[in-house]
């Protein structure tokens, strides 16, 4: 019965590229460019917020993240946890400094239902995963210092992410992090609202399902031994019953694999919920991170995609420039 409803969810949420939504209540108007990610409450698309003065040209204005569910009692209590945890952080960071992060929430009718949704900010970018394979596993203890910070926020105000994995963290071409899909937003003290196997310490024995800072911290390690050792970790997973499931075998991968073992000093006690607060386990993480990167090669930093155009077009001026010189001599 679950998975029949899981699949009706999933065709009802299915959305082709180029699909105009309009909210039913405010009546903006969104343009789906792609597929974000998928949890178990919902899909978050990417979208382009369309005003009226373009929607009949097509013109392209700001994007954004829009989530739908068909769960209107699950939605809105994730909007809540969301509008909760952005008015502790606009406090800390200040009105000037904070960009919105929620930025509508409404119904639409899709496929002959009425479908609530969403909308907040999204900096463009590509999966953690897809970050570390295109720029090289030395980059991780930046991102991963980045997305600690992140949680850390959360943490602050109360809140546990609860489903973190690669899919649900985008990373720009800086390394700056944006975690997407938070269906698994959780007041600390409350059972988890959503989670993915793998990444949850009840999967491995490693304790309860209830929200604290250290779940997201069990969640981050599994993170990076899968991004760093996935074939390891899912033969383990094979190989192992689930009644003898244990954190054990994850320090174990950690401690022996070749790109996993830098990092085990801080996964261990991540694991084995050794932490005592979340600014604890940033600063180790740096200084880990700190003393990596002092034994290693400098990093190979990415180019920022303005930067590049910056390059190209001052080639071509100062080719015309030259050519303009050679000009004036003949």
């Amino acid at each position: 019965m679950e998975n029949e409803q899981h699949h009706v969810q999933a065709a009802v949420l299915r959305v082709e590229a180029g699909t105009t939504l309009q909210g039913v209540w405010n009546g903006r108007v969104y343009r789906i460019e792609r597929r974000l990610g998928r949890g178990a409450n919902g899909v978050v698309y990417l979208v382009t917020h369309l005003p009226p003065a373009v929607q009949p040209r097509g013109g392209r204005t700001a994007a954004y993240a829009l989530k739908m569910g068909m769960n209107s009692v699950d939605l809105q209590s994730e909007i809540n946890a969301l509008q909760t945890w952005e008015k502790g952080w606009r406090a800390v960071a200040g009105h000037g400094h904070a960009r919105p992060f929620l930025v509508d929430n409404d119904d639409c009718d899709l496929h002959g239902k009425r479908i609530p949704f969403y909308v907040m900010r999204y900096i463009p970018g590509v999966s953690l995963r897809k970050f570390i394979y295109k720029h090289g596993p030395e980059w991780y203890g930046i991102v991963g210092g980045r997305l600690l910070g992140k949680l850390r926020q959360l943490h602050r105000q109360g809140l546990v992410f609860g489903d973190l994995k690669a899919e649900n963290v985008l990373v720009n071409d800086n390394g700056e992090v944006e975690l997407i899909d938070y269906g698994g937003l959780t007041s600390i003290g409350k059972s988890v609202k959503q989670f993915t196997e793998w990444y949850d310490r009840g999967y491995w024995h490693a304790g309860s399902r209830t929200a604290d800072f250290q779940y997201d911290l069990f969640s981050f390690a599994v993170m990076t031994i899968q991004l760093m050792a996935e074939q390891e970790l899912r033969e383990r997973i094979k190989t192992t019953l689930p009644q003898t499931r244990d954190i054990k075998d994850l320090i174990e991968i950690a401690r022996n694999h070749p790109r996993v073992r830098s990092y085990e000093p801080w996964l261990a006690p991540a694991l084995r919920g050794e932490f005592s607060s979340p600014e604890e386990a940033c600063r180790l993480w740096h200084e880990r991170t700190r003393k990596l990167h002092r034994s290693a090669k400098p990093l190979n930093r990415p180019t920022p995609s303005w930067l590049k155009w910056v390059f190209v077009v001052s080639v071509l001026l100062l080719a015309a420039s030259i050519a303009f010189w050679a000009w004036g001599f003949d």
